[in-house]
């Protein structure tokens, strides 16, 4: 032997490692399936992007801005609620106020959509896209407006809120609905809610609210036992956030 030649050891040949089984097809439809997943989730955002800039715009077609202006002074001179209202309506819708349109599609509709939420006391509204169906019979001139389509109340309640806010359209609309519900009221059965907002008491209020949310269905004599019902929840709210510090 050489002696420069240094032995191999015995076990110096390692075997061969056996390679990972490789399925190129499922790997290849695995990357095909995600990247179509993405391609639908942008799709769908450009989607929404269009379609929420087409109704947000569309009025600028029906309506002159000269006259939204006009329509919006009257929205904008409605007068403040009083702060006892305001105190007992927010503790059981905090998210009516003061919500944008952007704010109550998003969030709003994509909860409902998305998690089947019922429950939507507590959820944003905007009251802006209840403003067109009162401001047409106080305005003529918007009535003939032959504005076509099922999101009218929508696209003109975009209009509103950029010459007016959310805060006026949610006081424009309570005064005209506090208003109708007192003509209706029959004195005899709902004297105590014909005085000033300013002086009702929190069950009053309460009472109020309840019967402009549905006064078919929830009013002390129609339907005493869903009334009652509700009536004692609205309360325990109140009691409830009144109490935290």
């Amino acid at each position: 032997m050489n002696p420069q030649e240094a032995p191999s050891p015995a076990n110096s040949s390692v075997p061969p490692q056996e390679s990972k089984p490789s399925f190129p097809r499922l790997r290849k439809f695995f990357n095909l399936l995600r990247y179509f997943i993405i391609s639908c989730i942008i799709l769908t955002v450009i989607e929404i992007g269009v379609a929420y800039w087409l109704i947000s715009s569309r009025w600028n077609l029906l309506v002159p801005q000269t006259e939204m202006k006009e329509f919006a002074k009257e929205v904008n001179a409605a007068a403040p609620l009083p702060a006892n209202f305001m105190r007992v309506y927010t503790a059981k819708f905090p998210n009516h106020y003061n919500t944008t349109l952007g704010q109550q599609i998003f969030l709003n509709y994509g909860e409902r959509y998305l998690f089947r939420v019922h429950d939507i006391d507590t959820k944003a509204h905007c009251f802006c896209d209840f403003v067109y169906d009162i401001q047409r019979l106080r305005n003529p001139k918007l009535d003939q407006i032959e504005w076509d389509g099922r999101l009218q109340d929508l696209e003109y309640g975009f209009a509103m809120e950029k010459y007016s806010s959310p805060e006026k359209c949610f006081e424009y609309v309570m005064h005209y609905r506090i208003n109708k519900l007192k003509a209706w009221a029959n004195p005899q059965y709902y004297g105590n809610l014909l005085k000033p907002i300013e002086d009702y008491s929190d069950d009053e209020l309460i009472e109020l609210i309840l019967m402009l949310k549905s006064r078919a269905a929830l009013n002390r004599y129609d339907r005493p036992e869903e009334f009652d019902k509700a009536f004692k929840e609205y309360k325990i709210k109140l009691a409830s956030l009144e109490a935290k510090p």
